[in-house]
Parts: C-alpha cells; sequence; structure tokens
C-alpha cells in the first residue's frame, strides 16, 4: 500500500536556488578572473626580466630603459617627472650630468669609481644645505655597494623619464662601447702581431735560406727541412702521438747543426726574439712602476706615468713634465689631462688608483700573451734544428712584476732637500728616491 502523501516537505524557494547558482557561477568566474590576472601578471614579470637582460647586453639603448619604464608603476615615474621639473634648468643640467657620469661609470663595469661619484655628489649636497638629497643618495650608495646593478638600473630608469635624458643615456653607452673596444682592441692587435711574428720568423730561419748563411750542407738542409716537419707535427698533435712525434723530430734534429756553429744559430734566434718583445719588456718595466707606486703624491705621479709609458712605450714625455699631444701623442687626451693634475700636486682617489692598476694589469697581460707566441713560436724552430732554447731565451719563462716591499724608513723618515732649499720629510726611502727622481735630485 503506498505511503501518504506528506503535505509538510519544503520545496526550496526558487529565489534561493537562483542566487545560489549565482555565487556558484560567480565564484567560477572569480578563479577565472583570478588566473587571468595571474598569467597578466607572470606575463607582465617576464617582459620586465626580458627588458632588465636587455639592459644587460652590449648593444643596449635609451629607448630600452623607456620601454622598461613602461612597464614599472607609473608612480615611479611621475614622482621623479615631478621632482625634476621643480629644478631650474641649471638644477636640471646639472643632475643630469651627475647622474650621467655615475651611469656611465656602472655601465663600464667601475663600480667603485661610481661610489666614489656618489660619494662626492653626497657631500656637495649637504655642503649646500640638501640634506634630504643626500640622504636619499646614500640610500643608492649602499645599495650599488652590495647590488651596483640594481643601481645601475635606477640611474638608467630615472634618466630615462626626464627631458634630454635619452641623450645623457646614449653618449654613456656610446662611451662604454668605445672603451669596451678599446679594452679589446690590444688583444685584437697582439693576436695578429704575433701571427705575423711567427710567419716572419719562420721565413726568416727557413731551412735553405738559414741553412746558406750557416754554411750547412745540401744534406744538413734537407735534414734541416725534415726535422723542421717533423717538429711542426709535434706541435700539431696531443697525447701520446705528441710524444712520439716529439722524440722523432728530435732525434732527427740531433745533427741538423754542427756543434760549432750553434752559437752563432742561437745568437741570430736571440736577437730575433729581443728585437721582437722589445715593446714587451717596457710595458713589463713600466707595470713594475705602477704596481710599486706608493699612496703619496709623488707615488700617484708615478703610478700615471707608468701606466702612460704602458699605453705608448715610444713616448717622449719625462716624469714631472707636462703631458702634451707632441710629447706623449700615444696617450688618450683623458689621461694626459689626469697626469698634468697630478703634476700639479692634485691626489688620485682610491677609486682612480685602484681602475688604473686594474687596466695596467690588462694591459700587461695582452703585451705577456704577444710575448708567450713569439716565444713558443721561436722555441719551435729552434729545436726544430736541435737547439738550446735556453741559449736563446733570458728566462725559462716570464713572470708578472709585484709589488715590492715597502722598505722600513729610519726613525723619524728620511729627509730630503728639495731645489728650493726646502727640507721634505718621507715615510720610507722609496719614496724620498721616488721624488728625487720626479724632481732630478742626485
Amino acid at each position: 500500500m503506498p505511503a501518504p502523501i506528506d503535505y509538510g516537505v519544503k520545496f526550496q524557494d526558487p529565489l534561493q536556488s537562483f542566487l545560489g547558482a549565482y555565487q556558484a557561477g560567480s565564484a567560477i568566474q572569480q578563479a577565472d578572473l583570478a588566473q587571468q590576472q595571474r598569467q597578466r601578471e607572470l606575463e607582465q614579470q617576464k617582459l620586465i626580466t626580458e627588458g632588465f637582460n636587455k639592459l644587460r647586453q652590449p648593444g643596449a639603448t635609451a629607448a630600452d630603459y623607456a620601454n622598461l619604464a613602461m612597464l614599472l608603476p607609473e608612480t615611479q615615474a611621475k614622482s621623479v617627472r615631478e621632482a625634476f621639473a621643480m629644478k631650474s634648468s641649471e638644477q636640471q643640467q646639472n643632475t643630469l650630468s651627475q647622474a650621467g657620469q655615475v651611469f656611465a661609470a656602472f655601465k663600464s663595469g667601475k663600480p667603485e669609481i661610481a661610489i666614489d661619484l656618489m660619494d662626492r655628489q653626497i657631500e656637495a649636497k649637504r655642503n649646500s644645505g640638501d640634506e634630504q638629497g643626500a640622504k636619499f643618495l646614500e640610500t643608492w650608495r649602499d645599495v650599488a655597494k652590495t647590488n651596483p646593478k640594481a643601481a645601475e638600473d635606477y640611474f638608467g630608469f630615472t634618466m630615462s623619464q626626464v627631458p634630454g635624458g635619452d641623450k645623457v643615456i646614449e653618449g654613456a653607452l656610446k662611451l662604454t662601447e668605445e672603451r669596451r673596444a678599446a679594452e679589446k682592441a690590444p688583444f685584437e692587435l697582439t693576436k695578429a702581431e704575433s701571427e705575423a711574428v711567427i710567419k716572419s720568423a719562420e721565413a726568416k730561419f727557413a731551412p735553405d735560406k738559414f741553412g746558406a748563411e750557416l754554411g750547412l750542407t745540401k744534406a744538413q738542409i734537407d735534414q734541416a727541412k725534415a726535422s723542421a716537419a717533423a717538429s711542426r707535427a709535434s706541435a700539431a698533435a696531443s697525447g701520446a702521438e705528441a710524444k712520439r712525434k716529439t722524440a722523432e723530430a728530435q732525434q732527427m734534429a740531433s745533427g741538423v747543426i754542427p756543434l760549432d756553429k750553434r752559437p752563432e744559430a742561437e745568437g741570430k734566434m736571440r736577437k730575433e726574439y729581443s728585437d721582437q718583445t722589445k715593446g714587451y719588456q717596457e710595458v713589463k718595466s713600466a707595470y713594475g712602476r705602477v704596481l710599486s707606486a706608493e699612496d703619496t703624491a709623488v707615488g700617484d705621479l708615478s703610478l700615471i706615468f707608468g701606466y702612460m709609458k704602458m699605453l705608448d712605450p715610444g713616448s717622449v714625455v719625462r716624469e714631472g713634465e707636462f703631458a702634451t699631444a707632441q710629447n706623449a701623442a700615444g696617450v688618450p687626451e683623458r689621461i694626459q689631462n689626469i697626469y698634468n693634475r697630478a703634476v700639479r700636486g692634485e691626489r688620485l682617489t682610491p677609486g682612480q688608483r685602484k681602475s688604473f692598476k686594474g687596466q695596467a694589469e690588462k694591459l700587461y697581460q695582452s703585451s705577456k700573451q704577444h710575448e708567450s707566441t713569439v716565444r713558443s713560436g721561436i722555441s719551435r724552430i729552434a729545436k726544430g734544428y736541435g737547439l738550446s732554447t735556453e741559449n736563446i731565451f733570458y728566462e725559462p719563462s716570464e713572470t708578472a712584476p709585484a709589488a715590492p716591499t715597502p722598505t722600513s724608513a729610519p726613525s723619524g723618515g728620511v729627509q730630503v732637500t728639495a731645489p728650493n732649499g726646502q727640507t721634505l720629510t718621507f715615510p720610507s726611502q722609496q719614496a724620498a728616491d721616488a721624488f728625487k727622481q720626479a724632481a732630478g735630485i742626485r
């Protein structure tokens, strides 16, 4: 028998059903919107990351900084533009100039110089009563000490938002590219020069020509050709094959040049090595001077002079004499100006001193690479003739100069009488000797 109908059963209110369905649909829509928002944020973050990465490339432009700024919060750019607009025309130019100098230093990979510039600007702001500006710049200086790239990006972003900033950025980027090319040029030139040197040496010491100069017989010249070919083969081989070919070349070379003619042959090659590495020896000497320069006014003068000699070993400028386009033609005008200021007694900053020594090391390594190639080529040719390389090269291998250990001065320092009759006291004998040399005192 069917159960009786329960008329007390409550049916769901249609309005509640609609509301529940709407809320469920809204929740799904909100989830979709949130997901779309997260996707947009991820895409935005990807674009920002790509923008920052582009700034790290050598071909970055002012437009790249401006494009990146469009992806960042508008409030940042707006505050920069408003603050800049409140300045006078002269203040705007000074701000751009100072920011451009710091930005260029960062872009050149010299954060220590950028920090030094910021320290000077902080001091200038504080002296002029702009305490707020000094503290703000101090914040970015501290950031630069731990994260120089972040500080570099800030200065580039800031300049991209103000009138004329794009030109300052382009100028800084162009200067950076020129410096990068100038640093790379010695290495490219060294490689080309080294290859030319080896070809010249091979032509000069070709078995037919060299053998005739030494008065070798035809049989000895033929043996020299075979030995030279074996020596080239051993140089091109590797591993066990190289050892076998080297042993073969040495065996063949043992009777190439008679004992009585070997000193003459080794002397010719020694002269060839000396001629081809003359520039390197001058650079090495100048580099030693840079490393030995003390942290004094005289030491700064000696450091910059040594650096100029590394740039242009053939320059005729004498230490203590003003550098000009005539006596230091191969030295950039910027370096000449720094040197001339040192002659007048202006000291280098710690950042400049560190930068000079860093660049000097690169110049030395470039020149040493040339010497190594020359040595390797002449050594291979010499071994092909069965000659001893110990009688050709001055040292078994080249070593970089090292900064000398400071010599202790007598109690009270070392006294020197200057040309004007004044008695000067120096902290060490080395500093006193450097002053004597600069002043022409014997």
